[in-house]
């Protein structure tokens, strides 16, 4: 379930960057942006089922990541409200999912939260005796009491 090295998380990065276009950007008019769930909403619960099927990828995405619950919690808040926008007025879905983007908030959130975390490929253990990460756990504290802001904030551990 969980991401188990490095190569699965560049694939889930590669599937909500995917995801996030698709939603929120598929079609283009200047600097106006519409994605599938407001271009299927022309068909009946299209654009509803689309906008959940994506939004629950996203969250799973988000689990696979380990994310933190807050961050979860932020985008299912954000996909719940994507997806109850697809209201059955014809082409409403559309003009509010231009103002509207969901799914590139949810995106965005985990997208970010991922480049905050430093994922260790082996167990915490392995982590403790590996004196080159100890090294860089030590430049982000200097960092840190230096009164910068680090870049990465916290630390998932890959194997278990």
């Amino acid at each position: 379930m969980f991401a188990r090295d490095h190569k699965d998380l560049h694939r889930l990065r590669q599937s909500v960057t995917i995801i996030r276009r698709l939603s929120d950007a598929v079609v283009k008019l200047g600097p106006l942006k519409v994605g599938m769930d407001g271009v299927l909403a022309a068909v009946p619960w299209a654009g509803l089922a689309y906008s959940l099927g994506a939004g629950g990828l996203l969250l799973l995405h988000g689990v696979r990541a380990r994310a933190s619950p807050a961050v979860v919690a932020r985008m299912a808040a954000y996909l719940a409200a994507d997806s109850l926008i697809n209201v059955p007025i014809p082409f409403a879905p559309a003009l509010i999912d231009i103002f509207f983007t969901g799914h590139t908030w949810a995106a965005d959130a985990l997208l970010k939260h991922m480049d905050e975390t430093i994922y260790y490929d082996g167990s915490r253990d392995e982590a403790e005796t590996d004196a080159d990460f100890r090294e860089h756990l030590k430049k982000l504290a200097a960092e840190r009491k230096a009164g910068g802001k680090p870049a990465k904030r916290r630390i998932v551990y890959l194997k278990r």
